[in-house]
């Protein structure tokens, strides 16, 4: 019995840490209900479907109908009570109808200023340009957090690191670190050992999804590598899939600190290039042969972490799936992948993960979620963003208003939310979204 009673305490501790990690100490404040004549002073517990806990100085617990609340106390409890944005399940609870497929504004926030921005794969390559793939997190966690923006970015050419740019703001503007540090020589957090590269070298690191773990207090930074030992990987019995571009992991304590460690396995020096340890691997199944990289990292309302994956087949096909870890180290993969495979109408698809929403529990007390995806064809790669809504990241129902009207670069969506604003990093840009929420 004590064993399974610390089991319900580790589950519930979690799932505390998940939902409102940065605010466990509320302060105490008066509350007072919409004819003002209600008063009590207490601190915010939880929200409950349409109820309110609030825990008094004497430690008494009182619910009460959130519609009830004055208009400010409705406000307050909402905004402290929302799903923190550097888990990435951006929180949609609060809707009161379906997510505009339009935009009010874009912004373009990168551009390609240094040199290890330019591929080094030929030399009639150096002036493309594929500058993007956008992670942000706030630092307000961690050692020395400074309340910034931190985005930090790629290309997908060889010899890309992982780079990072700050802002006070959310929108913008964004100063890579080589600019406001004239003793830096770039902007790079994580060089890639084959830096700077040379001609017919596809050595790169790319597409960085940063994540808080606050049951480590550390940042996860997910970014896919290029494994020159691929026909090794391939080889071995004890590996799945071909080995060829995959999903590793760096973490760091302290974001202002620009050190990240990447995480990495002796054991694997023969299969996988610098040791790294791939902790989203290729896999046996034809759809994710070929690569295993571009994929969005989440945590979930419960606390479980979330991996939406893309898979690379060996004929350049990329289809989507899902993964679920306890720790964000060790993986999952669903027996049902891949769940996205695009219009079924088109034999040469190229679909794509895009972020997870969280839409609140149904009447039953299931999550359901928005789950946003791009879909583009071979010769035409234009991602298109679709919606589609789920309770178990199996069965998808597509949103039957078709394409939204906004674009999307190549990999996954970074959202972030403020308000009624919904910010989409994406490519180069970053695209302001109204959402439709009740006035309160």
């Amino acid at each position: 019995m004590d064993r399974i009673m610390i089991a319900v305490l580790l589950v519930c501790c979690t799932l505390k840490i998940a939902l409102v990690q940065g605010q466990e100490n509320r302060p105490s404040r008066t509350w007072t209900d919409v004819t003002g004549e209600f008063r009590i002073e207490a601190e915010l517990v939880r929200i409950r479907g349409d109820e309110v806990v609030l825990r008094r100085a004497d430690k008494r617990e009182i619910t009460l109908p959130l519609a009830k609340l004055s208009k400010t106390d409705q406000e307050y409890a909402l905004g402290q009570l929302r799903l923190d944005n550097n888990l990435k399940c951006i929180d949609l609870s609060d809707l009161v109808g379906r997510l505009p497929l339009k935009v009010i504004r874009s912004k373009r926030i990168l551009r390609q200023s240094e040199d290890w921005e330019h591929s080094t794969w030929k030399p009639d390559e150096k002036e493309l340009d594929s500058v993007g793939y956008p992670s942000v997190v706030l630092n307000d966690r961690g050692l020395n957090p400074d309340g910034k923006y931190y985005l930090f970015y790629a290309h997908h050419e060889p010899t890309s690191g992982i780079g990072c740019a700050v802002s006070d703001a959310i929108d913008g503007p964004y100063t890579k670190l080589a600019s406001l540090d004239p003793d830096r020589k770039h902007s790079m957090v994580l060089v890639n050992p084959h830096s700077p590269g040379k001609v017919g070298d596809p050595s790169h690191y790319s597409t960085p999804s940063v994540v808080w773990n606050g049951d480590e207090q550390l940042w996860f930074m997910y970014f896919h590598y290029y494994n020159h030992f691929h026909r090794l990987w391939e080889e071995s019995p004890d590996h799945p899939g071909g080995g060829n571009q995959m999903t590793a992991l760096a973490t760091s304590p302290d974001l202002a600190a620009q050190q990240w460690t990447v995480v990495k396995d002796k054991s694997l020096a023969k299969v996988s290039v610098h040791d790294i340890l791939p902790v989203l691997t290729t896999s046996k199944e034809p759809w994710m042969y070929g690569t295993s990289s571009y994929n969005a990292i989440q945590r979930l309302p419960d606390g479980q972490w979330l991996a939406f994956l893309r898979g690379t087949s060996n004929q350049g096909l990329s289809n989507v799936g899902f993964a679920t870890s306890e720790d964000g180290r060790k993986w999952d993969y669903f027996p049902e992948n891949p769940v996205l495979r695009g219009d079924p109408r088109e034999k040469k698809n190229l679909v794509r993960p895009g972020f997870i929403g969280f839409l609140g529990n149904d009447r039953g007390g299931m999550p359901q979620y928005l789950v946003v995806w791009t879909e583009s064809k071979v010769g035409a790669d234009v991602p298109r963003v679709r919606y589609g809504y789920t309770s178990d990241f199996v069965q998808i129902r597509p949103d039957s208003r078709g394409f939204a009207e906004w674009p999307a670069g190549d990999g996954f969506i970074c959202p972030w939310r403020e308000g009624n604003r919904l910010y989409l990093f994406s490519g180069k840009h970053v695209h302001v979204m109204r959402l439709p929420v009740a006035t309160r």
